[in-house]
């Protein structure tokens, strides 16, 4: 497949190492969304398969060679990727305060799509990356604003109506995250306990379903989950468990119960606008699943956070 020297490259060349450039400064966001606590679900016709995305080409366009008129040549000719990330979910999207720059499994797999477009040399000026709020996500790339987004998204029947998916690059579980020693074995235990979830996120309505009818708490950023958990300001932090395994690992006093089965997929989001850019996306993720890329980043951004060997890459699976 053509392209496939640029993800190892990339990979061989590891994290950003110097300031970022203008292009690739964060952004905040302009406006601070409402902290909304969603009603219990209701049922709603299914979907069909969830995690089926659109068929990548048979041999991806080479770096400088985007079709003439797709929206991949915009891109190009723009010089940048805009990309929607967390900068508080350590070690999937993070911004690391002594050097500015963003870190992460999510980040390095949109890397992997910028240096297809762009060539492996300086592609950290190639990515353009947008800090956002977990309500953010969806309507950040529906609206245009950005390309696409890696930030711990959930592909959900709702979402799926809102914006097209990559193919599932991370399979999770969801679990609560407490003090050592509190006796809480998961959210059937929390009934009338307070618990913290980001705002506009499946964890947040995870918690006002759960049957034992726990309090929920919602914040903008999840990280002010961590805060609210060490201060006692909330009894429990529902989330992914990779993002709970990052929260654990800043602070050895909590520790992680209630984990489900690995179903939660986790994909980047695009516009329906621009399905030749979700199809390019899937042909980078499918090369760097077959070539090793995939299991490399794992090894390098969460195995000494969740502590188990790589799985294998989640199976891609097309609908078209």
């Amino acid at each position: 497949m053509a392209g496939l020297f640029v993800i190892a490259a990339l990979t061989a060349c590891g994290t950003v190492s110097s300031p970022l450039p203008d292009a690739a400064r964060p952004m905040k966001a302009p406006t601070t969304p409402a902290l909304v606590v969603p009603g219990p679900s209701t049922a709603s016709p299914g979907c069909g398969d969830l995690t089926a995305s659109l068929r990548p080409p048979a041999v991806l366009p080479g770096p400088g060679a985007m079709p003439a008129g797709s929206y991949l040549e915009t891109i190009a000719k723009r010089g940048y990727l805009t990309v929607g990330v967390r900068p508080d979910t350590p070690p999937f999207d993070s911004l690391t305060p002594d050097t500015n720059q963003f870190e992460g499994f999510e980040i390095d797999i949109a890397k992997l799509v910028a240096a297809a477009i762009f060539g492996p040399v300086d592609v950290d000026k190639h990515v353009k990356f947008h800090t956002l709020t977990a309500a953010e996500r969806i309507s950040s790339v529906r609206s245009g604003k950005l390309d696409m987004t890696t930030a711990t998204i959930t592909v959900t029947c709702d979402r799926l109506t809102q914006v097209d998916f990559s193919s599932v690059y991370y399979l999770t579980s969801k679990a609560v995250l407490v003090q050592r020693g509190s006796g809480f074995r998961g959210l059937e235990d929390l009934g009338g306990r307070r618990v913290c979830a980001a705002s506009g996120t499946t964890s947040i309505q995870r918690v006002v379903d759960a049957p034992s009818h726990p309090v929920a708490v919602p914040v903008a950023n999840v990280a002010a989950c961590l805060v609210a958990l060490q201060n006692g300001s909330v009894d429990a932090v529902v989330n992914d468990e990779i993002v709970l395994a990052g929260m654990a690992a800043q602070d050895p006093e909590t520790e992680i119960v209630g984990q489900g089965p690995d179903d939660v997929p986790v994909a980047a989001a695009v516009s329906k606008a621009h399905p030749e850019l979700t199809r390019f996306i899937n042909g980078v993720l499918a090369a760097a699943a077959s070539d090793g890329t995939w299991t490399r980043i794992y090894n390098q951004r969460l195995l000494k956070d969740l502590h188990r060997p790589a799985p294998v890459p989640p199976a891609a699976r097309y609908r078209d």
